[in-house]
């Protein structure tokens, strides 16, 4: 009976490994199709211009999925710089939509077309009307300008159908420059992307538009077949799954918590495994059809995938209720094994966006770019990469769980980044802000990690 329970996890590990490995070997091929996007460019951008860029404001279906509750907050920090003359351009950063969380009973859930994406956009914009109505009052002032950029939870912007619901919705012609849609801003010392692509679980194979068939990344998998089902289940821990970041750390907290014994949590854990190994098993391995050379995906590679899988099958086996016995794992020591991976699976994720912006700023055509700008972590970051480029990540106006151990939420919660230009031709100066509600100022963002020097509350 020992023999056999230490020998489940590498019989459940090799089930799902051979699945894996055979999507792997026969990948999907993706045919680009002419609903795109194109970058933002030195010659689309206008020099000097006043910037502000917010990001993950996961705008939903204001219901039971929808984790933006910031209608009020929003819509105060839009009428403010109305009521300002300077110009000012509004960059939404990516996943500015949730549409991976609206679901209609006319629209299955994974139908991926354009009309599809543009009855969920149509969803949104009516269940958060405040924020909308002051985007018009926004770009009521003919020199503001807004920008969205494209990100994962929102890839089916590339649809023009999408961008003609929001166009519609701000009350804008066609045509209308005031509204524009990119993959990337790069100008005006400025490098600006959502920071998906630095997401092994977020990356797409052809990201600058849609392919048929659709592109499917394991993270909106993740959302679509696990996390959306997982929010039903009768447990406190089931409403934190949508705030913490990576999705998969939450899996790890369940499992080194000491309410593990209770029959509930119990029930959340081993559902979630067995979605998440569903969805690992059913993932597709994509390359993009430009000829006889195909460009494969950057999936999950072999050896981590290996240890994650193993590790997986033995700890479902535990969340299933299988007792072993003495000599292979002790309930102490499982729960510190999966602390241990909750802390890697946060720090792993946060580091990748630094390393991917640090390469992009190692490039020597970008010597001149100071600010190297994304979102996608929702943790907003200040980290200098030398003496003359800066990383910055503009965080999420969701609420955030900074510390999965002890549910400690993100205190600043409406960050925001406004650049200015002192002079033509200067490189961009910077504040990450804090928004908070109508009538007072915004405060300086403080590192929570840091200890602070001076009072958070003190305006700018």
């Amino acid at each position: 009976m020992v023999q056999t329970l230490r020998l489940l996890p590498l019989a459940l590990a090799s089930m799902i490994l051979l699945p894996v490995l055979r999507r792997r070997l026969h990948p999907v091929r993706l045919h680009p199709t002419t609903e795109t996007t194109p970058p933002i460019e030195v010659n689309d951008i206008q020099v000097g211009m006043r910037r502000l860029v917010l990001s993950d404001l996961h705008l939903g279906a204001g219901d039971r999925l929808d984790d933006f509750t910031a209608d009020a907050e929003l819509a105060a920090l839009l009428h403010h710089y109305a009521a300002d003359p300077e110009p000012t351009e509004l960059i939404l950063a990516g996943d500015t939509f949730e549409f991976l969380q609206v679901c209609l009973p006319d629209v299955p859930g994974l139908e991926w077309s354009s009309r599809a994406a543009a009855r969920r956009l149509e969803t949104i914009l009516r269940a958060h009307a405040a924020p909308v109505a002051a985007l018009r009052t926004f770009l009521a002032r003919r020199d503001n300008q807004v920008t969205v950029l494209i990100g994962n939870h929102d890839f089916e912007l590339h649809y023009a159908s999408a961008k003609q619901v929001l166009r519609q919705a701000l009350g804008l012609a066609p045509d209308d420059p005031r509204l524009r849609f990119g993959v990337r801003y790069e100008g005006d010392g400025i490098f600006l992307v959502h920071g998906n692509q630095f997401d092994r679980w977020n990356r797409f194979v052809h990201f600058d538009g849609i392919c048929e068939p659709f592109e499917v990344v394991f993270g909106t998998r993740l959302i679509r077949e696990a996390i959306n089902l997982l929010e039903d289940e009768p447990v406190d821990i089931a409403t934190l799954i949508d705030n913490i970041k990576p999705l998969s750390a939450i899996f790890w907290y369940a499992l080194s918590l000491p309410t593990l014994r209770n029959h509930a949590t119990r029930r959340l854990v081993t559902r979630g495994l067995v979605l998440l190994i569903n969805v690992l098993i059913r993932n597709t391995t994509y390359v993009v059809d430009h000829g006889d050379n195909g460009r494969v995906s950057p999936g999950l590679s072999w050896k981590p995938a290996y240890h994650q899988v193993t590790l997986a099958a033995t700890l479902l086996a535990r969340a299933a209720g299988v007792r072993q016995q003495s000599g292979v794992f002790s309930e102490a020591a499982f729960q510190r094994a999966a602390e241990q991976q909750m802390r890697q699976s946060v720090r792993a994720f946060r580091d990748a966006s630094i390393r991917g912006m640090a390469r992009v700023a190692h490039d020597p055509r970008r010597r001149s770019v100071s600010l190297f700008i994304c979102g996608h972590t929702h943790l907003a970051q200040i980290v200098p990469l030398n003496e003359r480029q800066t990383y910055i990540n503009t965080g999420a106006w969701t609420d955030v769980i900074v510390d999965v151990a002890t549910s400690r939420r993100q205190q600043q919660r409406f960050p925001y980044l406004e650049i200015t230009y002192p002079a033509k031709g200067s490189p961009p100066e910077w504040r990450l802000l804090v928004w908070q509600e109508a009538g007072r100022l915004p405060h300086l963002w403080r590192d929570e990690h840091a200890p602070l020097l001076e009072k958070v509350e003190d305006p700018v």
